[in-house]
């Protein structure tokens, strides 16, 4: 059985208010003690009784202890495969992730965290959680990424019989160029600052991208990286609607990224046939399933293989 993460929403926190008063009326834990071995790694009673409660709140009561048993068993199996496969996930992406879904429950990180504890939940349990299950989203991807392969023939089927995909519409493909203005790990405000105004005179002073770095030189603390290409369909909704708005020989505005503020400057822009939303809808639809399916599988194979000792 595959886990499924609690979703990003705002009904997160009333579910965990709402649940707080069944939750913490339920008897004291006894000592931890171990109840499952999965390939010789320990399921603790704390562990059940931790992940029982997790799926009570989000679930509203409608799953429980067999339920947290088959994920724990689940999730051993998705980081022993990850841990084979030199396959990580870094704390600060689960702290990302973690303050992403504060933000899907109207919180902020320190909020949610105390959301938890006052649910009768541990914030390390939940982060165990998500750690596998991240984990074992990038293990799927890498046993599986030459595998998932879609054809025109596939989308044709997806939308139905021939013709209702509708024309190719004409999509646009950009060239850009990043400039960067750094600010040093640790600098002060008044650098930052500094950089953002250097940003915002650079952008209003520009002349376009053959002279980018013309203008540039000799300034310290600039950056001009090389042109790249790319198409609107590959870009997040808010990008591509800044883009479709700038002129050629135009520029973003400052943007703060992790060396500094970034804008970026549109060097050109070409239309170029592309296929309709239908069909990049189906297309993202198809690949998902597939997804699925070849991720059930994967950890079907890993449980038949694996020695699983109750206690």
């Amino acid at each position: 059985m595959t886990t499924k993460m609690p979703s990003q929403h705002p009904t997160v926190a009333a579910v965990l208010f709402a649940a707080l008063a069944f939750l913490m009326a339920a008897p004291a834990a006894s000592a931890s003690s171990i109840q499952i071995l999965v390939n010789d790694e320990p399921i603790t009673s704390y562990d059940i009784q931790q992940r029982a409660k997790m799926l009570q709140v989000f679930s509203r009561g409608k799953v429980g202890r067999k339920e947290a048993i088959d994920q724990l068993i689940d999730e051993k199996l998705m980081l022993q495969e990850a841990a084979r496969r030199h396959i990580t996930v870094s704390d600060g992406e689960i702290d990302q992730e973690i303050a992403n879904r504060a933000r899907g429950a109207r919180m902020t990180s320190a909020q949610f965290r105390r959301a938890l504890r006052q649910a009768g939940l541990s914030p390390d349990s939940f982060r165990e959680f998500l750690h596998a299950n991240m984990v074992w989203q990038k293990t799927v991807q890498a046993r599986f990424r030459a595998t998932v392969s879609i054809t025109d023939q596939d989308i044709a089927a997806a939308l139905g019989a021939e013709g209702q995909a509708g024309e190719q519409q004409a999509a646009t493909e950009y060239m850009l160029q990043p400039i960067l203005f750094i600010v040093p790990s640790g600098a002060s405000r008044s650098t930052a600052n500094s950089q953002l105004a250097a940003a915002n005179a650079f952008r209003k002073a520009f002349q376009g991208c053959d002279r980018s770095v013309e203008q540039a030189a000799g300034t310290p603390g600039i950056v001009v990286k090389p042109q790249v290409r790319r198409e609107e369909t590959s870009m997040a909704d808010s990008l591509r609607t800044t883009l479709a708005r700038i002129e050629v020989g135009g520029t973003t505005a400052p943007e703060q990224v992790p060396e500094g503020y970034q804008i970026v400057a549109v060097c050109a822009k070409n239309a170029i046939a592309g296929e309709t939303q239908a069909a990049v809808t189906a297309r993202q639809e198809i690949s998902g399933e597939r997804g699925k399916l070849l991720a059930r599988r994967y950890l079907r194979d890993l449980r038949s293989d694996a020695v699983i000792e109750y206690r």
